[in-house]
């Protein structure tokens, strides 16, 4: 009777310490995975740390950061040379994103996106949304919002004020268009810089309709096609001439014939990403 009673009485210590151990080790465990965790976040807030200071660092040494968007692909050839108030802009139309500047015609106009491209709104409304003959400067949902499609094409009405793109017409005086050969588009962390190709009256069918720019043939075989334009007005700057792969720029606007079309082509020749 002793030797069970002593039997059952070791099973029980027995167990007893198996419940013990386990709980130690659960104890332990969890201790360490609590230290683990905290040495983790520890370090994780090292590291943000870390990078705000270098954030911190490049901005106070002035070093460019480059931009995200597809021009950010492009060598920097130097720090934007103008600080334009987008802000400003966008807080009267959010559907502004660029500004365009064209130095020696007084050009200098915000570019507002449209959604619908049978209907573009700003076309017809100034930057507040009021009704307007003028309209705005803009391009439609035929392109990207971003300047980044082979050919984008930028609409501006031909006032007789003078605004907008009614002084794309100097560029058909021959002496203009040699003297002058820039556009300047302003975004919000950069300046894209163009060089103009060419300055002529064309048909006013829609180039973006009857071209597939994406395709390096048809591309090729547009631009190729210009020097047959039947326009005695037309001015052409043959090295800058567009090659697939390349950023163009289509500026357009009115002619008093309303079959015709004012066009103004130029390619992405610098980018600037400092300020």
């Amino acid at each position: 009777m002793k030797t069970t009673k002593g039997i059952t009485a070791a099973i029980i210590i027995a167990v007893i310490t198996v419940i013990a151990l386990t709980a130690a080790i659960g104890y332990f465990a969890g201790r360490n995975k609590e230290a683990q965790d905290l040495i983790t976040e520890a370090e994780a807030e090292a590291s943000a740390e870390e990078l705000l200071d270098d954030v911190a660092k490049n901005e106070s040494s002035g070093k460019i950061v480059k931009p995200e968007a597809w021009y950010g692909f492009y060598e920097s050839s130097g720090d934007m040379e103008r600080d334009i108030d987008l802000e400003g802009y966008r807080s009267r139309c959010p559907d502004v994103y660029a500004v365009i500047e064209i130095p020696g015609t007084d050009i200098e106009e915000p570019i507002a996106y449209c959604e619908d491209a049978n209907d573009p709104f700003y076309f017809t409304h100034d930057i507040d949304g009021q009704p307007s003959d003028k309209g705005m400067i803009i391009t439609d949902s035929m392109n990207s919002p971003d300047l980044s499609d082979p050919v984008t094409v930028i609409y501006g009405h031909d006032p007789e004020d003078g605004t907008m793109f009614s002084r794309l017409h100097l560029f058909r005086d021959s002496d203009f268009f040699d003297e002058h050969d820039k556009v300047k588009i302003y975004l919000e962390d950069a300046e894209l810089i163009y060089r103009i190709y060419a300055c002529y009256i064309g048909s006013s069918d829609h180039i973006l309709v009857n071209n597939d720019f994406s395709d390096p043939t048809a591309f090729g075989q547009y631009f190729d096609s210009i020097k047959n334009v039947r326009d005695l007005s037309m001015n052409i700057r043959n090295e800058a001439k567009p090659y697939y792969d390349d950023h163009v720029i289509t500026l357009v606007t009115h002619c008093k014939d309303d079959s015709k079309r004012l066009f103004v082509h130029a390619v992405l020749w610098q980018v600037r990403w400092g300020k």
